[in-house]
């Protein structure tokens, strides 16, 4: 059981060791994409993107397209929510 609980912090710890950006490193990403989002064309240009095929299946991968501002939305809605699961706290039984 000790053995369990140890790997469970262990595997929780990863993530939150790989997202230990700081501030500024925060605010130059920021930037970075506004710059890029204004020579693309603004967040109302269309992107489209190619999506992996489900594992186990013979079907070919998807293209998906949808405006720089969705895909903008998509991702910070998943970043709050492993930043939520993240904060969680451990809950064993």
């Amino acid at each position: 059981m000790r053995n369990v609980i140890i790997a469970a912090f262990m595997v929780a710890g990863i993530p939150a060791m790989a997202y230990a950006a700081g501030p500024a490193e925060e605010a130059a990403a920021a930037e970075a994409a506004k710059k890029t989002q204004e020579e693309k064309g603004g967040p109302n240009a269309y992107v489209c993107k190619k999506m992996p095929p489900p594992v186990g299946t013979r079907l070919r991968a998807r293209q998906i397209c949808k405006t720089q501002a969705e895909w903008d939305m998509m991702e910070e809605d998943t970043q709050d929510g492993l930043r939520k699961m993240q904060r969680k706290p451990f809950q064993g039984s």
